[in-house]
């Protein structure tokens, strides 16, 4: 009874602990609005035909293009080249999770598309001179719609999964004669009792689709992108029945559902406009951290106006006083001139030392403070400078909870440089996680480590 309790208040104390530094983490907000143009090739999927009467049907297959000689109704033929393709352009909002760099896209979708519809007779049969084997006909129309998307990122590539809800308008279709308006029509070419005649039927102006699409992401906010689409239409686009004689006896009629089932491959080039990123401070026990009392805090400049003119004064104390008090007060003097991060070149990390944290958590211990004060008054006397902390950790444990972790100290060391005075707009913070590490094999102390990189003097 006694071990069980005592599993249970471990339990409950570590979930409170948990609880506690999930709350004092730190975090950045980001915040995109991207336009991405696409062009995607596909290949249509075979549509269903059923056989009504007689032994003859025709057939389809997977078909992606087409191109070959047509046969008008006249006699007449040319060549055409049609290809199941689309181009347009994605425009969505884009936010990223607060613990990690996985986000969430919801936005509007528009694209013309082409479709190739290919149906194979089941016996070739001469008309005015040509030998026909198939019909074939090229269907154009706008397809436009929502999408939301959630995308999975390691550093600079991702993975992401994408569901769109598209209504797609027909506007005209290509056949043997010609672009034709979206109508039902009847149609053949029989000669000397040989032949076939198709009439169309149900026709759709307008399809519901919905469209499952998964794919690559390269480029951390701009870059390319490339995926595969399922079209899945909710209705078929138009019914054709088709009847075939042979010698003036009829051998066979059948019915085909022609529709949008189509596989496309496409390519993305996302381009982020606006980009807006802020640091949010999720320590409850402090208050949200505000840019007007760091500007109060100009303590370090009036201190030693009062006890430069208190030296006079203290002439007449003993001589072991007088010692004392200039060793204070030039202390403060030759530590800018003195401190290392004045050798720092641009671009070149630095290891900040003396920087310690609370096991496994962002809190900064009270022994960092000194170390942190003096890159605080350094960056207030040189007011140019401009930095970027970048957080690492040992590669121990998960790899996505150590990337967490060096973001969230980085970030709790710039909330403690803003506290002390300086601009929020001269501190970036980058982490890395353990993917740079500069010992092996972990542990290694050295890993675990803070750097600055001086941007700008």
């Amino acid at each position: 009874m006694k071990t069980t309790t005592l599993k249970f208040l471990t339990l409950i104390i570590g979930i409170s602990t948990c609880t506690f530094s999930v709350t004092a983490q730190n975090y950045t907000r980001q915040r995109d609005w991207v336009v991405a143009p696409l062009y995607g090739i596909g290949v249509v999927i075979p549509s269903r035909i059923t056989l009504l009467s007689g032994t003859e049907a025709p057939s389809n297959a997977w078909v992606s293009s087409y191109r070959g000689e047509l046969v008008k109704s006249d006699g007449t033929t040319y060549t055409r080249n049609y290809r199941t393709s689309l181009w347009g352009f994605e425009t969505y909002y884009r936010w990223k999770d607060r613990r990690s760099d996985n986000r969430w896209s919801i936005g509007l979708s528009t694209a013309w598309q082409r479709q190739v519809f290919k149906l194979n007779h089941p016996f070739n049969f001469e008309y005015k001179g040509h030998n026909l084997v198939s019909t074939v006909w090229n269907f154009n129309y706008l397809r436009t719609g929502l999408m939301l998307r959630r995308t999975w990122m390691k550093e600079w590539a991702g993975t992401y999964f994408q569901l769109g809800g598209y209504y797609s308008t027909l506007f005209y279709r290509n056949t043997a004669d010609g672009r034709e308006k979206m109508e039902e029509l009847t149609g053949g070419y029989i000669e000397g009792g040989t032949g076939n005649r198709t009439s169309t039927y149900n026709l759709q102006k307008g399809v519901p689709l919905i469209v499952p699409e998964i794919g690559m992401v390269y480029g951390e906010n701009s870059g390319i992108e490339f995926s595969i689409a399922y079209y899945h239409p909710l209705q078929n686009v138009i019914q054709a029945e088709t009847t075939f004689y042979r010698d003036n006896l009829t051998v066979g009629v059948s019915n085909t559902n022609v529709s949008q089932r189509v596989l496309m491959f496409n390519v993305k080039l996302p381009i982020a406009f606006v980009s807006k990123r802020k640091t949010i401070s999720r320590n409850r026990t402090e208050a949200t951290p505000k840019p007007e009392p760091e500007v109060k805090r100009e303590k370090p400049k009036k201190e030693p106006k009062p006890k430069r003119e208190r030296k006079p004064k203290k002439e007449r104390v003993p001589k072991s006083e007088k010692k004392v008090e200039p060793e204070i007060k030039s202390a403060p003097k030759p530590v800018p001139a003195s401190t290392p991060y004045d050798a720092a070149l641009i671009n070149k990390p630095m290891v900040m030392d003396n920087l310690y944290f609370e096991l496994t958590k962002s809190d900064l211990l009270e022994s960092s403070h000194k170390e942190l004060d003096q890159v605080a008054e350094w960056m207030k006397a040189n007011p140019s400078v401009e930095i970027r902390l970048e957080g690492h950790t040992d590669k121990i444990g998960d790899a996505e909870k150590n990337l967490i972790l060096s973001r969230d100290r980085v970030n709790a060391v710039r909330e403690y440089l803003i506290r002390k005075g300086v601009s929020s707009a001269r501190i970036a913070t980058k982490g890395y996680g353990d993917t740079r590490l500069v010992c092996k094999p972990s542990p290694c102390d050295k890993n675990r480590r803070v750097e600055m990189v001086v941007t700008k003097r």
